[in-house]
């Protein structure tokens, strides 16, 4: 048996394609190590820098020096004109709390902060991270046969406006 998804999961995926209204959107990116290695991925991460504020949340299933990181030297590769760094966040609680200052004034900034953690708590500080940036929606980014795929997994409402 196949059941066609939710009406509400075609609005939302037809917000991917819609512009922003001119209004800076935040978005969170959330990467599996497995499609890093991906151009077609790389390529979308860039049209996204290009339009939005954005954050990039990637799972590291290995141990890479830091500053040997292939996602962050193909993203500036992309993007020379934007500051590309990297940050390790080894799971939610104070240490991802405290590292969101730093984000959001890199964000604020114009930079483009890619965030290192865990698979197993890839998840979590992906929740965590987006909600003390206010990140306006959170998108995973995989890699296909032919290119690479946007999902919505999360996008923040307009607050109603009291008059």
């Amino acid at each position: 048996m196949i059941r066609e998804p939710e009406e509400g999961w075609w609005r939302a995926q037809a917000d991917l394609d819609e512009g922003h209204g001119g209004d800076a959107t935040t978005t969170v990116a959330v990467l599996r190590d497995h499609d890093a290695g991906i151009d077609a991925v790389m390529a979308r991460l860039a049209e996204l820098a290009a339009d939005d504020e954005l954050l990039v949340v990637c799972e590291r299933a290995s141990c890479i020096r830091p500053g040997h990181d292939a996602v962050v030297t193909r993203l500036r590769g992309r993007l020379p004109r934007r500051d590309v760094f990297g940050l390790e966040v080894g799971g939610p609680g104070m240490e991802t709390r405290r590292q969101a200052v730093t984000l959001k004034r890199a964000l604020d900034a114009g930079s483009l902060p890619v965030v290192f953690t865990a698979p197993g708590v890839l998840h979590d500080v992906t929740a965590e991270i987006s909600s003390l940036v206010r990140a306006d929606r959170v998108l995973r980014v995989f890699g296909t046969g032919g290119g690479a795929e946007l999902y919505q997994v999360w996008r923040r409402h307009p607050e109603p406006s009291v008059t």
